[in-house]
């Protein structure tokens, strides 16, 4: 692949998804703005250390476009400056497009795809662009180390993974292998320290460093098992800089609640920030769950274990958000249908805990601090803290995506379905989300069992129970703190994203949850089917995941997607039923059609799913990884027909959705807040990111570069 054709092979176009927020934000008080205010500056100060998640080039990047915008008074002088300098138009396009794509996954690899993206334009035009900042010399230097690794498109480093596994990734360092990862894991949960906030790094061929994101800088070695064994240093200090800044906006934050739960939600996160220690994140989501009152939340932490190869350590993100009163109303109705729509789930209620504090809330989220932006959140991700204390799921209403046009990618749907997501693709969108977030994230039982095989021994289950899918006792469990990314690794998320996927479909058709979201009675059919097809649709986009040499999924989500629709497949296939048809007498054109059985999904859509559902739920809920792993490997290839289908999809390419932030300011002179807003389009996603940071961030980001660059990183 040549380079240049980045952007252009895996994204057709960009769709810039407006997070507008300013009519949530007028509603508050002054006090609440000024809240919400530093919660955002807080949040978008801990959003750097993603940049070190996600290539070893983004760090610099970031430095470079920072330090280029800064060259001009003003943003919308710079399209003037370049095209008087000899830019191309098409050239300055192009260059824009590849700063607002960085920001938009803040890295030069896909959220989406979990694949590395290149500039649309030379290594020469683009470096020419860069000679003409007055500032070049501030960051020549940097440009002439990482020009070329930004245009590397070598096998190796295309796709986010092990190394090992012809990868690259930024949590596993210096040659490290999978069975010494594994290895160190299991040392670092017996002396309890949380794999979510760190990274591993081979320092030498006896030494391993653990480093661990926390203020306080400190360092221990872990006492050997045996004399085999790799000495296990942990390095505690990491984003040290940056958290920092995090607790610094916190507590001016805490100046403006006068609620005394509030604040001490606020010092729970400054203690976790401070030490490291994941215990004090848990007692700030403890108290954050019980919290139901404030128009404005908050989130903060290692969440989300996606981009780790190993499924198990997590990306840094923060989100500030508010309440849209009204919709959240009627979304308190969805919670109270949740014992009877648990009790329709294929699995008795053996395997579902007892229902604790549930709250389900839609909001404007203001800022999401990682990269990309999910259309909903379920949290804690803490299983122990949901057991004992309760969740909360939320809407993300201003991100989810309208279809204000019909959808060009959709090339693979005939008209009238693409009439119906143009119709009911908004609504379908926020069904199936809330579905997803509520049930499919929140239903389950983690079945445990405390110091086993001893006198203490403890469960919360019943020991004599049956495993419906042996008809034996069971006798799996997670033991004493065991996690559930830690049984399963890397297919902790596909188990979990196909298991929500398929109780979104279960439920698409629930005619009481549709009228909860508004949807005309004589629309029912056609919204449940408007879902389907964006099931479908996502499943066909996530090909290009698909890594066809290696026979291996880069991005979990869409080999969760590939699980269901096989299995679709396959019990259409025993069944003689075709729920779905896949026409490609016209493959020779380039094309293909995706029809899905309306009338049959409607009357036996659950039927179909519930085999799986089941599988996937017990395997959950008893820890058979084994088993899960067993099936999701014999299921992950994909057959002749769908690798005919990726190639038109790859050679099509996607809308590729950047989102656009607008930002909030402050006079310091009289404490008022403003909303800040931005062009919808590519100018404004970068222009809102570079005022959010200006060159403020440039030292910190260089020296951490810098520090695990020459320290750590073996090239």
């Amino acid at each position: 692949m040549n380079p240049t054709e980045g952007i252009k092979q895996l994204f057709k176009t960009n769709k810039i998804q407006n997070a507008d927020f300013k009519e949530s934000f007028e509603q508050l008080s002054d006090e609440e703005k000024n809240y919400i205010y530093y919660l955002s500056k807080a949040c978008w100060a801990g959003q750097p250390i993603v940049l070190f998640q996600s290539s070893y080039e983004s760090p610099a990047l970031f430095i470079i476009f920072q330090t280029f915008f800064s060259s001009f008074a003003e943003f919308s002088e710079i399209k003037s400056y370049l095209l008087k300098n000899d830019v191309t138009d098409v050239n300055y396009t192009n260059f824009i497009r590849y700063a607002a794509n960085f920001y938009s996954n803040f890295g030069n690899y896909t959220t989406q795809f979990r694949k590395k993206f290149f500039p649309s334009l030379s290594l020469e035009d683009f470096d020419k662009i860069l000679h003409l900042s007055e500032k070049y010399n501030d960051f020549q230097s940097i440009w002439e180390i990482v020009k070329y690794i930004i245009y590397d498109n070598t096998d190796n480093v295309m796709n986010i993974n092990l190394e090992e596994k012809n990868g690259k990734n930024c949590f596993y360092y210096g040659g490290i292998k999978e069975d010494q990862i594994r290895k160190t894991d299991e040392i670092l949960n017996k002396n309890g320290i949380s794999l979510l906030n760190t990274r591993l790094f081979m320092l030498n061929s006896s030494k391993i460093v653990a480093l661990i994101g926390s203020i306080e800088e400190k360092q221990k070695t872990l006492n050997k098992e045996n004399d085999n064994d790799n000495e296990i240093i942990l390095l505690y200090g990491e984003y040290s800089s940056f958290l920092k800044r995090v607790n610094t906006y916190l507590e001016e934050a805490k100046k403006y609640t006068s609620k005394d739960q509030d604040k001490k939600i606020i010092d729970d996160y400054i203690n976790f920030f401070t030490t490291g220690e994941v215990e004090k994140h848990k007692e700030a989501l403890k108290d954050w769950v019980k919290e139901s009152s404030s128009p404005i939340d908050f989130g903060f932490g290692w969440n989300e274990t996606i981009f780790d190869p190993m499924g198990v350590r997590g990306f840094f993100e923060g989100f500030v958000g508010i309440a849209d009163n009204f919709r959240s109303q009627k979304y308190e109705q969805f919670v109270k249908l949740i014992p009877q729509l648990i009790s329709e789930l294929p699995w008795d209620e053996n395997f579902e805990d007892e229902l604790n504090s549930i709250q389900f809330n839609s909001m404007d989220v203001i800022c999401y601090g990682r990269n990309g932006c999910p259309k909903g959140k379920c949290l804690p991700k803490y299983y122990d803290i949901r057991e004992e204390n309760g969740v909360k799921n939320f809407l993300f209403f201003n991100v989810c995506p309208t279809f204000d046009s019909k959808e060009n990618d959709l090339f693979f749907l005939d008209d009238n379905d693409k009439d119906l997501i143009y119709n009911f693709g908004k609504q379908g969108t926020i069904i199936l989300t809330s579905i997803k977030q509520l049930m499919g994230f929140g239903s389950g039982k983690l079945f445990r069992v405390e110091n086993p095989n001893t006198d203490e021994e403890k469960s919360n289950f019943n020991r004599e129970l049956i495993n419906p899918l042996t008809e034996k006792v069971i006798d799996k469990y997670y033991v004493n703190n065991e996690t559930f990314e830690e049984k399963f690794k890397s297919n902790s998320v596909v188990l979990n994203e196909c298991r929500a996927i398929l109780i979104g479909l279960y439920f698409s058709g629930n005619e009481t949850i549709q009228d909860l979201f508004y949807v005309n009675k004589s629309d029912f059919k056609n919204v449940t089917y408007s879902i389907w097809l964006l099931v479908f649709s996502q499943f066909i986009f996530g090909l290009n995941s698909y890594d066809e040499k290696n026979k291996t999924w880069v991005h979990p989500i869409s080999k969760a997607y590939w699980i269901l629709v096989k299995y679709i497949l396959d019990t259409q296939k025993e069944e003689g039923k075709e729920f779905i048809k896949i026409d490609l007498s016209e493959i020779d054109k380039e094309t293909f059609k995706i029809q899905i059985n309306k009338e049959m999904i409607l009357c036996s859509g659950k039927e179909i799913l519930s085999k799986l559902l089941l599988k996937l739920n017990v395997w959950k809920c008893t820890g058979d990884a084994e088993s899960a792993n067993e099936y999701f490997n014999q299921n992950s290839d994909l057959d002749e027909t769908f690798l005919k289908i990726k190639k038109i999809v790859d050679k099509n390419g996607t809308n590729y959705t950047l989102y656009l932030y607008h930002n909030l300011v402050r006079d310091d002179e009289d404490g008022s807040v403003n909303y800040k807003e931005y062009q919808e389009n590519l100018e404004g996603v970068v222009e809102s990111n570079f005022d959010r940071f200006k060159t403020e961030y440039n030292k910190d980001i260089y020296d951490q570069w810098v520090k695990y660059a020459t320290n750590f990183i073996k090239t």
